[in-house]
C-alpha cells in the first residue's frame, strides 16, 4: 500500500492549495488569502466538507508508522550529510527555481546549533493531509538531529482560524500526537466538517461544539478542552500564526520555511523525495554557515 501511495503522490506532485502556479484547492470550499469563507447551503447546516484529494484513498487508516518506510531512502541520504554539514549547497539547487529567500529574515525558536524548519498547512488542504504523515515520518526517523521541525496553521480568514484555534489546542494540551493526523482524517476521509458555517460566517458556539465533540472522542478531557479552547495562551498563538503568514507571505499551503529565511514547497523542489532532500541541504548549510 506505501509504494502505492507515493507512487500516486509523486504523479499528483503535491500542488499546493491556493497555489501561486494555479493548483486548485482541493475543497470546493477552501477559503484563500483574498476569498471570504464559503456560504452554506442551509443557514443551520454545517459547511459542505471538503472533497477529498485524488491521490488520499489509500491513505485511510494509515498511520505515522505506516508509512515510515517509505522515507526509508531519504533517511539514508540525509545520514550521509548529518556527520558534516557543508556550507555549500549543492549545484542542482537553485535558488528562485527550488526554493526562495523571503524578503526579509525572521526570527526563529531554536537554540544555538539547531534549525528550524517550519511547516505551513491547513487542516482543510487536501495536499497538506498527504504531505503530513512524510513530514511525521522524516522528523521521527529522518531529519538530521539539529533540525527542528515546528508546525504553523496558516491564519488567511475567520475558517483558517478555527482551524488554527484547533490546532493551538491540541498543542497547549499536548495531545497533537495522534489527534493531529485523526483532525485530517475527520475532514477527508470521513469527510465531516469540524468548523460550521451559517450564512457565510464561522458559527462559533456550533463550531466550538462540534471540535469539543470530536476531540472528546478522541481522548482529550472535556475539562481540560473547556479551559484550553479559548484560552490567552490560545489566542496569542493565532494571533502569531496570522502575523508569520503575512511576514512568510504564505499564499498557499503547504509550503516550508528554513531557518526563518528560506521557503520552498513539494513543487518547487521537484517531487517528494528531492523535496526532503533540499531541505536537508538547506539545513546543513544553514548549520555550517553559523
Amino acid at each position: 500500500m506505501t509504494r502505492l501511495l507515493l507512487c500516486s503522490i509523486l504523479a499528483l506532485g503535491l500542488a499546493a492549495c491556493g497555489g501561486k502556479d494555479g493548483g486548485e484547492p482541493v475543497s470546493n470550499n477552501a477559503p484563500t488569502a483574498s476569498e471570504p469563507a464559503p456560504a452554506a447551503e442551509a443557514a443551520t447546516a454545517p459547511a459542505a466538507a471538503p472533497a477529498a484529494p485524488a491521490a488520499t484513498t489509500p491513505i485511510d487508516g494509515e498511520t505515522v508508522d505506516d508509512v515510515t518506510s517509505s522515507v526509508s531512502p531519504i533517511a539514508a541520504a540525509v545520514a550521509a550529510t548529518t556527520a558534516a554539514p557543508s556550507a555549500t549547497l549543492p549545484a542542482k539547487w537553485k535558488q528562485g527555481t527550488h526554493f526562495a529567500a523571503l524578503p526579509a529574515a525572521q526570527p526563529v525558536s531554536v537554540a544555538p546549533g539547531e534549525v528550524e524548519v517550519t511547516e505551513i498547512f491547513w487542516y482543510g488542504c487536501g495536499h497538506c493531509f498527504t504531505l503530513e504523515p512524510r513530514i511525521a515520518a522524516w522528523e521521527k526517523n529522518g531529519k538530521p538531529d539539529y533540525v527542528k521541525v515546528v508546525r504553523m496553521p496558516v491564519v488567511w480568514n475567520e475558517v483558517t482560524r478555527e482551524d488554527a484555534r484547533l490546532f493551538y489546542t491540541l498543542e497547549a494540551l499536548g495531545k497533537l500526537d495522534p489527534v493531529n493526523l485523526a483532525v485530517f482524517r475527520e475532514l477527508h476521509v470521513n469527510r465531516k466538517p469540524l468548523t460550521i458555517i451559517a450564512g457565510n460566517r464561522v458559527d462559533t458556539a456550533a463550531t466550538e461544539k462540534r471540535v469539543r465533540d470530536f476531540l472528546v472522542a478522541n481522548g482529550v478531557s472535556a475539562e481540560d478542552f473547556g479551559k484550553t479552547y479559548r484560552s490567552f495562551a490560545v489566542e496569542n498563538r493565532i494571533r502569531q500564526a496570522e502575523g508569520l503568514s503575512r511576514r512568510y507571505q504564505a499564499d498557499h499551503t503547504p509550503m516550508v520555511v528554513l531557518q526563518g529565511k528560506y521557503m520552498t514547497d513539494v513543487g518547487m523542489a521537484g517531487g517528494l523525495d528531492p523535496f526532503f532532500e533540499l531541505i536537508t541541504d538547506l539545513a546543513a548549510r544553514e548549520r555550517a554557515g553559523r
